[in-house]
């Protein structure tokens, strides 16, 4: 048995369910990263410019505050999100003022950041657009059957809830411009050109939990290196990999 360290009424399972309809509510935005350390949930989220109206820079004073983030956030402060009361906090020391969220009475995080701070280059793909916008409901999808599998596996092989890290990180796609080629023009800007993966590795889990939860992954492939083997399985739109 694997050992770590949990907080008391807290869980992986809990955190993904939070996490999964946060990810939603706060505005489906595209999911920079998003990670899970065991009941700790927390992404990094690129605001729609379109959201703002009329858009600040900085740098910043007292008499000239981000407005538009600052706006923001005032609209939905007292609507709940995940069952949950959001809390905002505006961090204007840069040129772009960034929105960190967090979930009242939960280890659920968010970091809003502006469209100027993301580049092509930190998700590993050659360009950003209108690909990104399907991002967030492909994760969402995937971290549903996930937490399903999760629970389904505590029920069959009982003993205590296992406990997950869990990374979204983004992969150069070599087959992308063959799959390209092979979709009408008009719906080629949708096409990610990179692969959503999302890491699992076990914090604490039995044999027979393991067990259960591979049972889930329908033609699965095992890859990597003799000393770090992995089962990967598609999911809609992402890949999972897990310890295999």
């Amino acid at each position: 048995m694997e050992e770590a360290a949990m907080i008391p009424g807290r869980s992986s399972i809990e955190a993904l369910i939070t996490g999964k309809v946060f990810m939603g509510e706060i505005g489906a935005f595209f999911p920079v990263s998003m990670t899970l350390r065991g009941d700790e949930f927390a992404a990094v989220f690129m605001m729609r410019a379109s959201q703002l109206g009329h858009r600040t820079t900085g740098p910043y004073t007292p008499d000239r505050p981000p407005a538009d983030a600052m706006n923001w956030a005032q609209l939905r402060t007292g609507i709940g999100m995940a069952g949950r009361f959001p809390s905002f906090r505006i961090d204007a020391s840069g040129l772009w003022p960034r929105i960190h969220v967090e979930l009242l009475g939960t280890a659920v995080r968010g970091l809003i950041v502006m469209p100027e701070e993301v580049t092509a280059e930190s998700v590993n793909a050659p360009y950003l657009g209108e690909w990104q916008e399907q991002i967030s409901s492909t994760v969402r999808i995937a971290l549903d059957w996930i937490t399903g599998w999760l629970t389904a596996c505590h029920h069959q092989a009982g003993g205590t809830e296992p406990s997950v890290d869990l990374d979204l990180v983004y992969r150069p796609d070599d087959d992308y411009e063959t799959g390209l080629s092979q979709v009408d023009e008009r719906l080629r800007e949708l096409i990610p050109p990179v692969r959503p993966v999302l890491e699992l590795r076990w914090r604490s889990v039995s044999p027979a939990q393991r067990k259960a939860f591979a049972k889930n992954l329908k033609g699965a492939r095992r890859i990597g290196t003799r000393s770090d083997r992995r089962l990967s399985c598609r999911i809609g739109g992402i890949e999972l990999e897990v310890p295999g």
